[in-house]
C-alpha cells in the first residue's frame, strides 16, 4: 500500500514537471517565435519586455526577470516563500527559454513567411496553452499575475478582469503608438483574444465549477446525499413562489464538473420531479474552496480532507 502511494506521488511529480516544462516551452515559443518577429504588442510584463527588446535590443527574457525581481520580493513577504517559489521557477525558466529561442531563430535564420495576422493568432494560441498548463500545476509567469494576487487581498470584490484589461490596454496602446499604425491594435486584439480563448479551453476542462439551486419536497434527503456522497457543503435558503405564495426551502451548493453525473443520479434516485438550476460559477472563493490568500491553499485543503473523512 505504501509502495503504491509512493509510486503515485512520484508519477504525479513527474507529470507536474512535464506539464511545467511543456507549458514553459509553449509560452516562450509564442513570444520568441511569433510575437517578437511579427512585432505584435501584447499586454502585461511580457508586452513591456517585448517593447524594450524591440527598441533597445535588450534581451526579452532578461528584461522580464529584472521587472519581476521587485514583484517576487514583495510577494514573498506577503504570501510566503512556498507560494512564490513556483512563480520564481516559472519566471526563470520561461525567461531563459525566450532568449534561447530568440537566439536560435537568429542563428538558423528561420522565417515562417506568414502574415502578421498569423503571427498574432499562433503566438496567442501557444501563449494561452502554455499559461494554462502552468496555472493548472500551480506555476505562474509573474508580472500581472502577481499584481492580481496583491490586489485581491486589498480589493477582494473588485473586477480583476477589468483591471487586467486596463493594464493590457495601456501596454498595447504604447506598442501601437511606437509602431505608428492603427493595424498594430488589430493584431494585438487578435493575439489577446486567441491567448485568452486557449487559456480558457485548457483551464475549463479541470477547473470549472457549477452552481446549483434545487427546489424539492425531499430537500432533506437531497441535502444529506450531497454531503455524504458528493462531499460538498449545502446551504438551505428560504424561498417563496410568487404565483403560489408557498414557502419552501431551496438548496444551494457548488460542485465541480466531474460530479455532474453523480449529482443527476442522486437527484433521479431521491426526487426525479425536483426543480433545479445548474449554471457555471466563474470563480468561488471562501470556505471549502480557494482562499483569497494562496499561501493558505494547502493548509485549507488538509483541513477539508480531515473534515470530510469524519462524515459517515
Amino acid at each position: 500500500m505504501n509502495h503504491e502511494t509512493k509510486s503515485g506521488k512520484v508519477f504525479k511529480i513527474i507529470m507536474s514537471l512535464g506539464a511545467f516544462l511543456l507549458g514553459s516551452l509553449c509560452f516562450s515559443a509564442g513570444i520568441a517565435l511569433f510575437f517578437n518577429p511579427g512585432e505584435i504588442a501584447i499586454g502585461g510584463f511580457s508586452g513591456i519586455a517585448i517593447l524594450i527588446s524591440r527598441f533597445t535590443g535588450f534581451p526579452t527574457g532578461v528584461a522580464l526577470i529584472l521587472m519581476n525581481v521587485p514583484m517576487i520580493i514583495l510577494c514573498t513577504k506577503v504570501f510566503g516563500f512556498k507560494f512564490i517559489l513556483k512563480s520564481a521557477a516559472g519566471i526563470a525558466v520561461t525567461s531563459v527559454l525566450i532568449d534561447v529561442l530568440e537566439n536560435l531563430l537568429v542563428n538558423i535564420n528561420l522565417d515562417f513567411a506568414i502574415s502578421s495576422e498569423m503571427y498574432a493568432l499562433f503566438g496567442g494560441v501557444l501563449m494561452g496553452v502554455g499559461l494554462g498548463l502552468l496555472y493548472m500545476n500551480g506555476y505562474t509567469t509573474g508580472g500581472t499575475d502577481l499584481i492580481v494576487w496583491l490586489l485581491r487581498l486589498k480589493l477582494p470584490y473588485a473586477n480583476m478582469g477589468t483591471i487586467l484589461l486596463i493594464l493590457d490596454a495601456v501596454v498595447v496602446g504604447a506598442g501601437a503608438l511606437f509602431a505608428g499604425t492603427a493595424q498594430a491594435v488589430l493584431y494585438s486584439a487578435i493575439s489577446i483574444f486567441s491567448y485568452t480563448k486557449a487559456l480558457d479551453m485548457i483551464l475549463g476542462v479541470n477547473n470549472r465549477l457549477h452552481l446549483i439551486f434545487i427546489i424539492s419536497n425531499k430537500y432533506e434527503r437531497l441535502a444529506d446525499g450531497i454531503i455524504k456522497i458528493l462531499r460538498r457543503g449545502v446551504t438551505i435558503i428560504n424561498s417563496e413562489g410568487w404565483f403560489t405564495k408557498e414557502s419552501r426551502p431551496m438548496i444551494m451548493c457548488i460542485i465541480d464538473k466531474s460530479q455532474v453525473y453523480n449529482f443527476r443520479s442522486l437527484l433521479k434516485e431521491h426526487d426525479p420531479e425536483a426543480f433545479f438550476i445548474l449554471t457555471d460559477a466563474r470563480e468561488v472563493l471562501g470556505q471549502g474552496f480557494k482562499d483569497i490568500d494562496p499561501a493558505n491553499w494547502d493548509k485549507k485543503k488538509e483541513i477539508n480532507i480531515e473534515k470530510w473523512n469524519k462524515i459517515e
